[in-house]
């Protein structure tokens, strides 16, 4: 093995690492919004305030896109040096091609961490807005 290749692809594993843990954390808060505004709306609470509860979990939503599509160029750049295609040379500078990266956003957006969580959670405040709004809660 090359010499430093190692030591280059533990440096490339930290952001890896920080990624998926930020990814899962930005989901707990997700939740926990979700969770909070589906308890609130038994108490009296306001339409336009359980309106704007959408807000939170979409911009949520958008900054866990970012993160994967920023871990998805790093696992992009750690193959690359596995398989001796990029040298190494301790950089950390990320491809812009996108596609080959599989890190587009529609890609991320593919993602079941994505797409099997937060339609989830938007269901859940659409079914508490609606219920709220029938009078139901």
């Amino acid at each position: 093995m090359k010499e430093g290749k190692i030591e280059y692809l533990q440096m490339i594993q930290e952001p890896i690492s920080r990624m998926s843990t930020v990814s899962a954390i930005i989901k707990g808060f997700a939740a926990t919004i979700v969770a909070g505004i589906s308890t609130l709306t038994y108490c009296e609470i306001n339409s336009t305030i359980l309106a704007l509860s959408f807000l939170p979990v979409l911009l949520f939503a958008l900054l866990d896109i970012y993160y994967l599509k920023l871990e998805k160029k790093y696992r992009f750049l750690y193959n690359k040096v596995r398989t001796d295609e990029h040298p190494v040379d301790f950089s950390m500078e990320l491809t812009k091609d996108n596609k080959s990266a599989e890190s587009r956003i529609v890609d991320c957006i593919k993602s079941p961490s994505i797409w099997l969580f937060y339609p989830a959670m938007i269901g859940i405040l659409i079914a508490v807005y609606v219920l709220k709004m029938k009078g139901a809660l």
